[in-house]
């Protein structure tokens, strides 16, 4: 009896430890030709990880650009260009094939500015992660929601 139980024991406790494992994401920040059809590849040939098909967020800025910035968080996607007026953020949805978009606006003050001298670096520790968003030499840290704060947070 003492080794049935022994046995259940081990066989629960290694049906739970095999429902989760720690997994922490770096991300590094890309600078990525966009393509004459406005779409953009994740990755190189040996390491390839999708397509952004960027029209709709082209439309949206009224441009066409030659370049654009990646960085990745907590899954999501967050895109900006020299000359556009927001960081897009975009979360692939789970049919693998599809994705949100939306606008966050750094600048609320000034509607009429356009962001320069952009970057992204991912900022914080591995509990709690942020986007540091550098622009017109200022910068802001956006969390894995979305948000804007003046800390990572």
């Amino acid at each position: 009896m003492k080794k049935l139980i022994l046995l259940v024991s081990i066989l629960a406790m290694a049906g739970c430890s095999s429902k989760l494992v720690r997994f922490e994401q770096y991300s590094v920040a890309m600078n990525l030709k966009v393509e004459e059809d406005s779409t953009v590849y994740l990755g190189e040939e040996d390491q390839f990880n999708g397509v952004l098909f960027l029209q709709p967020i082209l439309d949206a800025e009224n441009m066409m650009i030659h370049e654009v910035k990646v960085i990745q968080n907590y899954g999501r996607y967050f895109l900006c260009a020299e000359q556009f007026k927001y960081v897009w953020e975009i979360e692939p949805r789970g049919d693998g094939v599809s994705g949100k978009y939306k606008a966050i606006d750094v600048t609320p003050e000034d509607k009429t500015d356009v962001l320069r001298n952009v970057s992204f670096t991912r900022y914080g520790n591995p509990d709690k992660a942020c986007i540091r968003f550098r622009f017109n030499g200022k910068e802001v840290f956006i969390d894995k929601k979305g948000g804007l704060n003046e800390v990572c947070k």
